[in-house]
């Protein structure tokens, strides 16, 4: 019976430490998967930086190894012989033919590889590609986190089975049969985490403790679902923002190549390649000014509020708007009044997005009326509207209803983003009515007058 109870009792404990460590393996691997992206996100930039300058790779390894450390950068021959290093000289360094990564550089692929580093002395995520058919460039990002936790939860699992055989010697039968059932509820709720808890089963002394895992569980399911969320927005992120500054690079790259050579037969054609370049370059900065303000707006409010008169800023923004209006006709009336404690800057973004998307968009010889009331503002417009099927996927980065109009007016596809994000800022929501052919209102209201 003794040897039966002993059975017992550790397979209750090694079945919980199975579902911890499946839980724990989960993260382990979100975190990997993780850095795995933004090192293939620095690897597509610094290939784009090494092929602006070639003439000093150390120098250059250097650089792109300061944008992100503790970034390590290698520049390596085919044939495995290290050319420069962002942290050792390549005399001291081995031959990496043999690296995985590399081999698979070699093979025209993107290589990845994770692997535990015995220079760094932690585990270690390696990017590799080749640039040039004599020229490969290696990328690694140590883990120190990771190697950490892997390190604390051992020494934590190892403190914990040796405090359960303690336990286990010196206990009574009974309280050896109750603590048994106890660990086979814990788990339960490791494993389904979503039955409820019933604390009369447990000794009274360990029910707060209980009651902090059960909540640490939900927790911890909830952490998980909205690390799939992150990364899905994260991934989606980084195409679109890839796309809209990799365009119209092309295009400044096309009209400077033909400019080089010489293919331009006379001074209007020159101008023109010019004036193509400048409104690229523009678009560019517009998209970037657009990704910075969206990271501002997604940051905790740490400025200094004041109250901000909304009918006067977007008086103010009607008077910016004054050139577009008149080449298209559109009027804007500003009518109302509304105070908001936030940041000027950050309401003038909110209005000027709305009521430049409701001019960009008006119906020429239209209107853009201004509403500020009691609890927030809107916008209307008598333009083209937005189709039903759009209006939920509209305040997303990157969308468009109508991506050749949307280009060639100039817009970024993150205006919309930036109203949303800086209206949830100041606890605000915002919302949108529309009809095609018949204009549309956005509404921004805030909770509380902050």
């Amino acid at each position: 019976m003794k040897q039966r109870l002993r059975r017992m009792y550790w397979t209750g404990v090694l079945v919980a430490a199975l579902a911890a460590l499946a839980a724990f393996g989960t993260l382990v691997f979100s975190k990997v998967a993780d850095t795995r992206e933004s090192l293939l996100s620095i690897l597509s930039t610094a290939s784009a930086w090494t092929e602006e300058s070639m003439t000093d790779l150390s120098s250059l390894a250097r650089r792109i190894a300061d944008s992100a450390p503790p970034l390590r950068v290698t520049f390596l021959l085919p044939q495995g012989i290290v050319l420069a290093d962002s942290e050792a000289s390549p005399d001291d360094m081995e031959n990496h033919l043999s690296r995985p990564e590399v081999q698979a550089a070699l093979a025209g692929r993107t290589g990845t590889s994770v692997r535990y580093s015995t220079t760094q002395r932690t585990m270690t995520i390696y990017a590799a590609a080749q640039l040039s058919p004599m020229l490969i460039l290696r990328l690694s990002y140590p883990l120190h986190e990771i190697t950490g936790a892997l390190a604390a939860y051992a020494a934590v699992f190892a403190l914990l089975f040796g405090l359960l055989a303690w336990v286990q010697r010196r206990t009574a039968r009974r309280l050896s049969l109750e603590l048994i059932a106890q660990l086979e509820r814990i788990e339960g709720l490791l494993v389904g985490a979503g039955s409820g808890l019933d604390e009369s089963a447990f000794f009274p002394e360990l029910r707060p403790t209980m009651r902090s895992l059960h909540y640490q569980i939900r927790r911890l399911h909830e952490d998980l679902r909205e690390i799939d969320r992150t990364q899905r927005l994260r991934r989606d992120f980084a195409a679109g923002a890839s796309h809209e500054l990799k365009s119209p690079l092309t295009s400044i790259q096309g009209f400077a190549e033909m400019l080089s050579e010489g293919m331009d037969d006379s001074p209007e054609e020159r101008r023109l390649y010019a004036e193509c370049i400048l409104k690229e370059s523009a678009r560019m900065r517009a998209v970037i000014d657009d990704i910075l303000l969206l990271s501002r707006a997604e940051m905790a409010c740490e400025e200094q509020l004041e109250d901000v008169r909304v009918e006067a800023v977007a008086r103010e923004v009607a008077a910016s708007l004054a050139g577009q209006c008149r080449g298209r006709g559109i009027g804007i009336q500003v009518e109302g009044t509304f105070t908001l404690r936030a940041v000027e800057q950050d309401v003038w973004e909110m209005l000027y997005n709305l009521m430049g998307n409701a001019v960009r968009y008006g119906r020429e010889g239209g209107h853009v009326r201004v509403l500020a009331h009691e609890d927030g503002f809107w916008v209307e417009d008598d333009g083209i509207g937005i189709a039903q099927e759009h209006i939920p996927l509209i305040f997303e980065q990157f969308y468009r209803v109508d991506k050749g109009r949307s280009r060639d007016m100039g817009g970024t596809g993150l205006g919309l983003s930036i109203v949303a994000r800086l209206a949830a800022k100041y606890d605000g929501t915002i919302s949108v009515q529309s009809e095609i052919g018949r204009g549309s209102r956005f509404c921004v209201s805030f909770v509380r007058n902050m």
